[in-house]
């Protein structure tokens, strides 16, 4: 038990150090990355059965797509924010779908909207464009 705390305290300790020198768009490459994984632990979880593991892993893909609607900026963003917030809303409902049918390959539908939207995100970074 003390060498899981140890390492969950190192996780935590590594995550901050990134978002610490990060700048806007390399936070939301975190956040996508970070919301990935949350949406792979919950397939995992509901593969598994276990409930409590799919909870924890579908409450940090929901806040995480929370922040990540609430940092669009409509005013600059125009229709791609307008965009992205339908998809944040689609992949919110979806989600909680998931959460009380326990039906894995919907999270799956989800991860891979996602995966494609920060896909794209990164390679706006790669080329110095920014948006939404």
């Amino acid at each position: 038990m003390l060498h899981r705390d140890a390492i969950k305290a190192y996780q935590e300790a590594e995550q901050d150090f990134l978002v610490e020198g990060a700048d806007q768009h390399s936070l939301v490459q975190i956040l996508y990355g970070e919301l990935l994984n949350a949406l792979d632990h919950t397939h995992d979880a509901l593969e598994r059965l276990d409930l409590q593991a799919k909870s924890a892993s579908m409450t940090k893909a929901l806040s995480i797509i929370h922040v990540l609607n609430s940092t669009l900026d409509f005013e600059k963003g125009g229709e791609v924010a307008a965009s992205l917030a339908q998809l944040y809303e689609w992949a919110r409902r979806k989600v909680i779908e998931a959460s009380r049918t326990n039906v894995a390959p919907i999270v799956k539908e989800v991860r891979k909207v996602i995966a494609e939207i920060a896909d794209a995100w990164d390679a706006i970074g790669r080329t110095g464009v920014r948006a939404a």
